[in-house]
C-alpha cells in the first residue's frame, strides 16, 4: 500500500472541492462553523454558569475559556467527522470498490487526509488568536508535532475500522454519531480531567480522545503534560491501527458484493 500512498491525495482534493462546489464561502464554512460552536459554547458556559478554566493562569476570562475549549473541539470534531463519514466509505465509493484495482485502504487515508486540511486551517486560527491576545507563539507549540500524529493514528484506525464493519453493518452510520455526541461530553472538551470528579475521571481515563486533546490544550497554552500515563494510551491507538487493518483485510473481499 505504500507504493500507492500518493493516490491517496487526489482522492483526497477530488471529495474537498466536490463538497465545496457552488458553495459561495467555499472552504471558509470550515472554520465559520466550529467558530460559531465555540462562541454559542463561550456564551453558555462563561456567559450563563460563569465557567472558568481550572488551573488558567491567564486574566482573558470568557475568552482564555473559549480557546481552551475550542483547541479541545478541533481534535474531537477531527475524529468524530472521520468516525461518521468512514461507516458509509466504501458505499460512497462504490465505483472505485468495483471496478478499480487498488488498495481500499487508501480510501480511508483520503479520507483522513480530508479532514486534516480543515483540522490545519482551524489550528491555523487558533495560532492567530492567541498571537493577537499575547498568549503565542510559545516553544511548547512542538508538541503538537507529537501530538498530530496520534491523532491521525486514531483517525485511521476509526476509519479502516469503521469502513470494513459500515459494509456489513449498515446501521453503524446511524448509530456511530449518537455515540460521538455522547461522548463530546465524557471528553475533556468542555473541562480538564483534573477538574472532573473523580467517577468521572475513570472514564476520561478510558477515552481514547482524553490524551490527545489534553496534549494538544498543553501545546497551545504551555500546561503541563504527564507524559508518562499517556503511553498506555498511545499504545492502545496503536495496537487498535493494527487491529483494524487486520479486519479490514480480513472483510475485504466482500465489499464488491455488498456495496
Amino acid at each position: 500500500m505504500i507504493d500507492h500512498l500518493p493516490l491517496a491525495w487526489p482522492l483526497a482534493k477530488r471529495d474537498i472541492l466536490a463538497r465545496y462546489r457552488g458553495s459561495a464561502g467555499g472552504l471558509a464554512w470550515a472554520l465559520l462553523a466550529p467558530l460559531a460552536m465555540v462562541a454559542v459554547y463561550a456564551l453558555v458556559f462563561q456567559g450563563v454558569f460563569r465557567a472558568r478554566w481550572t488551573g488558567s493562569a491567564t486574566n482573558a476570562g470568557g475568552l482564555d475559556y473559549a480557546l481552551r475549549l475550542f483547541a479541545g473541539l478541533i481534535v474531537f470534531t477531527a475524529v468524530a467527522d472521520v468516525a461518521a463519514r468512514a461507516t458509509r466509505l466504501m458505499q460512497d465509493n462504490a465505483n472505485l470498490v468495483k471496478r478499480v484495482v487498488f488498495p481500499l485502504e487508501l480510501l480511508a487515508v483520503a479520507l483522513v487526509m480530508q479532514v486534516a486540511v480543515h483540522t490545519g486551517l482551524q489550528m491555523a486560527v487558533l495560532a492567530m488568536l492567541l498571537v493577537v491576545i499575547g498568549e503565542g507563539p510559545a516553544w511548547t507549540w512542538l508538541w503538537l508535532l507529537a501530538a498530530w500524529p496520534w491523532i491521525i493514528a486514531l483517525q485511521l484506525a476509526l476509519a479502516i475500522g469503521l469502513a470494513a464493519l459500515g459494509c456489513y453493518l449498515r446501521d453503524l452510520q446511524h448509530i456511530v454519531p449518537l455515540v460521538t455526541s455522547g461522548l463530546l461530553f465524557l471528553s475533556p472538551v468542555f473541562y480538564s480531567t483534573a477538574a472532573a470528579p473523580e467517577p468521572l475521571r475513570v472514564l476520561l481515563q478510558l477515552n481514547p480522545l482524553s490524551a490527545p486533546i489534553e496534549l494538544v490544550r498543553a501545546a497551545w497554552f504551555g500546561d503541563a503534560f504527564a507524559w508518562g500515563p499517556a503511553l498506555w494510551p498511545l499504545a492502545g491507538v496503536l495496537l487498535a491501527l493494527l487491529a483494524a487493518h487486520a479486519l479490514f483485510v480480513r472483510l475485504r473481499p466482500g465489499f464488491a458484493d455488498l456495496v
